[in-house]
């Protein structure tokens, strides 16, 4: 067992890394694109900082292409993607960008058999007027009448996240999600009732999250926004879970741990069922003896997954570890040297930001997910995995699907998606705060620039509540 924890802990940074090192790589690529661009219009094609700058891109794209058949790059909304993973830029690479598109250039393809003259004769084009490139029949047409063969150019893309398949996603979020949500009440029934569980219908119910998360994961992790006050119970087990298959997606796990992660998600507050239900509702401080009862509820969710037939080892593993934080507030107590499994940590900060979050019948306010954040990055290499927390940042961003942001041209926008860049995410902008903007309104991207300079930054959040703001509107 010691060893599978090993293992599968270290599968798990391994992908995470040659995750962040790919993205690194393509970044440095594109910065050596970019200096190739800038030396095309202050140098000579034969001198020596075009040749020089030329060659470094080359390294780097040939190294890129020993296991691909081509080096793409896509320009989407603002943003700067490599195949499929999205590239942080800061404003210098902005200005780059923004003279692809400006040309109506959307995405950029390196070919095997590259040349130094190529990359130059590229960047010479590039220095030319937009409207050269109509003069001359096209992109494309340009690059063949210059003898460059092994660089294509895609046209711009035209993308409306309202529209299309967008929306189909949006609405089998919102079905799974109300699917697990039941499948979760008729298991705590027949948990109560003493009859057998359905844990093939539970598998199929997480087989189906697993797959829409793999398929979009902001329309998910977006509706764990939405806080239930009469359902709580239930919505906690169904957020946390679809957090911890999100982040098991997003550490690169293999689709099988993925799914074993969802059940343990799912089942990690099973042991609850066993709890009276005037404590575990009770509002304001339980007392000593209270809080010994609470605290007893991961064993007792072992052993409710212990009598049920067809239940993995690591849900019951998951369900006891779950609060083993590794520090002096973890329960129940093991000896010193235990440490909780890759999946039960996991589940743990999936469980904590889903509670920090979470709204009571009697609690006032909640605290926001751009708090809840912070939280968690307070107690990185204290109560949870430092790398763990790295990862879950990144995925869910420093302000989460479901923050309303004030920025600085006094709009108010409602974040939807995440971009590589933490600070800079795309957002809805809200003008009527009815719901109607979902169809009508615009959906931007704060990586946005015009002549290098952001076109729109964040000043501040605010507090749904507080503005009377219905955030189910818009992400339901």
């Amino acid at each position: 067992m010691a060893d599978e924890r090993r293992d599968s802990r270290g599968e798990a940074k391994q992908s995470f890394y040659a995750k962040q090192q790919l993205i690194t790589a393509a970044r440095v690529t594109f910065q050596y694109l970019a200096a190739v661009l800038k030396n095309a219009t202050l140098y000579p094609e034969s001198h020596p900082s075009s040749l020089s700058s030329a060659e470094k891109l080359l390294t780097k794209i040939r190294e890129l292409l020993v296991d691909r058949k081509e080096v793409a790059f896509y320009l989407v909304g603002g943003e700067l993607f490599f195949e499929t993973h999205s590239v942080p830029v800061d404003q210098s690479l902005s200005l780059v960008m923004e003279q692809f598109v400006i040309r109506d250039i959307g995405g950029i393809m390196f070919k095997p058999g590259l040349t130094e003259q190529e990359i130059i004769k590229f960047a010479v084009l590039m220095s030319k007027e937009p409207a050269f490139f109509e003069s001359e029949g096209g992109l494309n047409a340009a690059l063949d009448q210059e003898s460059i063969s092994h660089i294509d150019l895609h046209r711009a893309l035209i993308v409306d996240k309202k529209v299309g398949s967008a929306i189909k996603q949006a609405k089998k979020a919102s079905t799974g999600y109300t699917d697990a949500v039941g499948t979760v009440k008729e298991m705590i029934r027949s948990v109560h009732l003493d009859k057998a569980v359905n844990m093939r219908k539970m598998n199929t119910t997480v087989q189906t999250m697993v797959d829409d998360i793999l398929e979009n994961r902001d329309a998910f992790m977006g509706l764990t926004s939405i806080k239930m006050y009469d359902e709580y119970t239930f919505a906690h087990s169904v957020n946390t879970s679809i957090l911890a298959i999100s982040l098991g997606s997003f550490l690169s796990l293999e689709k099988r741990q993925i799914a074993v992660l969802g059940i343990a998600g799912l089942l990690h507050d099973i042991g609850k069922v066993t709890l009276p239900l005037e404590i575990i509702n009770k509002p304001g401080k339980l007392t000593e003896e209270e809080w010994g009862i609470i605290q007893q509820h991961p064993v007792e969710g072992a052993l409710v997954l212990a009598d049920v037939p067809g239940v993995t080892k690591m849900a019951m593993v998951a369900a006891f570890e779950h609060h083993q934080h590794g520090d002096i507030h973890g329960y129940p107590h093991v000896e010193d040297d235990h440490k909780p499994h890759l999946f039960s940590q996991i589940v743990s900060l999936a469980d904590a930001y889903e509670a920090i979050t979470a709204n009571r019948v009697y609690y006032s306010s909640r605290t926001t997910p751009y708090q809840a954040i912070r939280i968690l990055l307070k107690n990185r290499g204290k109560a949870f995995d430092p790398i763990l927390v790295k990862a879950f940042v990144n995925m869910i961003g420093i302000f989460p699907v479901g923050t309303v942001l004030k920025l600085d041209t006094g709009e108010v926008g409602l974040v939807m998606h995440q971009t590589r860049d933490l600070l800079r995410p795309r957002v809805l902008l809200l003008t009527a705060f009815d719901g109607s903007e979902r169809e009508t309104g615009a959906d931007v991207s704060l990586l946005e620039t015009v002549n290098g300079k952001y076109v729109r930054s964040i000043v501040g959040t605010i507090d749904p509540q507080a503005a009377k703001i219905d955030i189910k509107q818009y992400i339901d």
